[in-house]
């Protein structure tokens, strides 16, 4: 109890502070500055070419732009670059150590807003709709062509961008692609052991008992591990769709439901459990770190599902280690049920994006320098860096150097030695970027599983707008209903408690935490998302 008045509270200060701080705020919401107090009226461009200039003299913002690597630099050849062509330079006020959360709440307290924020757009949309940042529609409308069009071409990104309120508050990151993750199999495994590739859940669980048992590694010994997944906390839970089942919210028949919530997850952790005491699955599948390095590397993993690129990797990086290595990305089983699909998908939305202070002197010219990202020139600058530098234009096309293709981790090495792939400000990514680093089998895995339709969009919710009073019941019982769930699912998975006498029990305790309004607030913003126009 004190916890959460701790958090009211808290949240009441952080009010009470922006609303102070925004009260010298002349303008309506959603109102633009008149023509005699317009701060760039002397900006008028008469050459019929289109201008970069944000801004007619040299202009300095402010940014709260956190990065705990310290990697980040404002003086970037990006940013350096852009300054060149908006007349506009960055000044990064974040600290450059700590914690995200604190440094962003210790920013918010001081009453003192910095002229753009980059962060989550949940947490911009809320402190947007407690007048802290300007309202973008119609700045969006007369100055930023480019990111305009780009909204009503893309209806789905407007939609997530508009806050509870109707206004829109950020820019956001846009991701680019629709493949991300995708099931992996040892071909050379298969052709040792002459099987087929599997193509239903029942034919998977066939495979995996031959990897069990046929010593596909040729040592003498029994130490293959069949299935194996390197993300700790998701666990075995990858497993579930092979039963129609899910870890997490998903859409059914048009609504939203919570995976762990549903029967059909008794009917998934159950057979997942089954799986497990047989010896199908990584004995250390909640504890292992680097599963992926540590198995692929001796030799006796035989099956996952993860990325396409990072996991395609290992058949390059092995090859001397693990002669014959051969992992392959193979179309997803088919559900108990008879369904084929992936859950895995690029979220067109990366969460992040950028605002405006509402005390801004500058919005107009802001609002300039954010459309410049969405022109060719700086889309191509955020996504490959500087020309003759970076990459080369090769028939109209930047191809990467040698010297940035040759790193052991691109879009890092972007990152530190360019600045571009800037992930937290509102800029549109181009996937062909990292096609141009991602080996064949990785690329035959993506067209298999999109020119297949074989990724639905039911498991990547779109990114829903909250407002201030949902946002905080969510954090009252996301964390309570996360950690019984998670805690009781391992229980299950590793044998600790049978699940078909124990799941009445166990939906019974995620109602007394709350799982019905969980889900209700999700729906609710679900239905604005879609009513919205």
């Amino acid at each position: 109890m004190k916890k959460k008045m701790a958090v009211v509270v808290a949240a009441a200060l952080v009010s009470t502070t922006l609303l102070a701080a925004c009260s010298n705020n002349g303008n309506e919401k959603n109102s633009l500055p008149n023509s005699e107090t317009s701060s760039n009226e002397q900006t008028t461009n008469t050459s019929t070419e289109p201008s970069t200039k944000a801004s007619q003299e040299p202009l300095d913002l402010s940014i709260f732009y956190f990065d705990g690597s310290g990697v980040v630099k404002m003086d970037s050849p990006v940013l350096t670059k852009a300054a060149e062509l908006t007349n506009i330079s960055l000044n990064n006020v974040a600290p450059a150590g700590g914690e995200e959360k604190q440094a962003y709440n210790l920013m918010l307290a001081s009453g003192s807003l910095p002229d753009l924020i980059s962060y989550y757009i949940s947490d911009l949309n809320s402190i947007g709709s407690e007048d802290a940042l300007a309202p973008l529609n119609e700045y969006i409308d007369k100055f930023a062509p480019n990111f305009k069009k780009f909204l009503e071409e893309n209806e789905d990104v407007r939609k997530a961008i508009t806050a509870a309120d109707g206004n829109i508050y950020t820019i956001p990151s846009v991701a680019d692609g629709t493949a991300s993750t995708g099931w992996f199999i040892r071909q050379d495994w298969l052709d040792k052991l002459n099987l087929q590739s599997p193509t239903t859940v029942d034919q998977y669980y066939e495979v995996l008992k031959a990897f069990r048992d046929q010593d596909p590694n040729g040592n003498g010994k029994k130490d293959e591990v069949p299935y194996m997944q390197r993300d700790n906390v998701v666990g075995a839970y990858s497993l579930l769709p092979l039963w129609d089942a899910y870890h997490s919210f998903y859409i059914k028949e048009n609504k939203i439901v919570f995976g762990p919530y549903e029967d059909q997850f008794e009917i998934g952790i159950s057979n997942i459990a089954k799986w497990y005491a047989e010896g199908l699955i990584d004995k250390e599948i909640y504890t292992r770190a680097k599963a992926r390095e540590t198995l692929l590397g001796n030799n006796t993993a035989g099956s996952t599902h993860d990325w396409f690129a990072s996991t395609s990797n290992f058949n390059n990086s092995l090859k001397d280690q693990v002669p014959g290595l051969n992992l392959i990305p193979f179309a997803p089983p088919a559900s108990s049920s008879g369904k084929v699909f992936e859950v895995g998908k690029r979220a067109k939305l990366t969460g992040f994006g950028w605002g405006i202070s509402a005390n801004s002197k500058h919005i107009e010219e802001a609002v300039k320098y954010f459309d410049f990202w969405w022109t060719e020139e700086g889309r191509r600058m955020f996504n490959f860096g500087i020309e003759d530098q970076s990459y080369k234009l090769v028939d109209g096309k930047p191809i990467f150097t040698e010297e940035v293709l040759s790193q052991p981790a691109v879009n890092g090495y972007l990152v530190e030695a360019y600045g571009a792939q800037l992930t937290k400000i509102g800029a549109w990514q181009d996937f062909s970027y990292e096609e141009q680093w991602t080996n064949e089998i990785a690329l035959k895995g993506i067209k298999l599983y999109q020119d297949n339709n074989l990724i639905s969009s039911d498991y990547t919710l779109p990114p829903l707008s909250f407002t201030q009073e949902e946002q905080e019941r969510i954090t009252d019982l996301k964390g309570q209903i996360d950690t019984y769930f998670a805690e009781k699912a391992q229980k299950w998975v590793m044998g600790g408690e049978e699940v078909a006498s124990n799941f009445a029990a166990y939906k019974d305790e995620l109602k007394k935490l709350g799982v019905d309004e969980y889900i209700q607030i999700y729906n609710d913003a679900y239905t604005r998302y879609l009513n919205m126009k």
